[in-house]
């Protein structure tokens, strides 16, 4: 016996669809690929919100968390090199990038 699903389409969403098409349970023989594997690493409401808002874009997902600027503005509170070091490795920085960028916002207050 064939089950016959029931859709409102002036009032569907993906959630809707995912429960129509009893897909709970079913992930793995359901989902592509790579919405199982964001199903098993987010969960199923994080994994459909993704889908509803990216489907169909590449999203690129940058090695750091982080922008270098945010790193630096914590570390230039700290005197000791070593520790806005360590700063700088916790966000996923090499020290020399953000004495870098500290050493330019140095000159350009000076040349202010």
């Amino acid at each position: 016996m064939i089950a016959v699903i029931k859709i409102d389409f002036d009032n569907i969403s993906d959630e809707i669809v995912y429960e129509a098409f009893a897909v709970d349970g079913k992930e793995a023989e359901a989902l592509s690929d790579s919405y199982l594997e964001l199903f098993e690493l987010i969960g199923r409401d994080a994994m459909l919100k993704l889908f509803t808002h990216y489907r169909g874009d590449k999203i690129d997902c940058p090695m750091r968390l982080y922008r270098p600027e945010f790193i630096a503005d914590l570390a230039k509170h700290e005197p000791d090199r070593r520790e806005r070091a360590k700063i700088a490795r916790a966000g996923g920085y090499s020290a020399r990038v953000i004495e870098g960028l500290l050493s330019k916002r140095r000159k350009e207050n000076e040349e202010d």
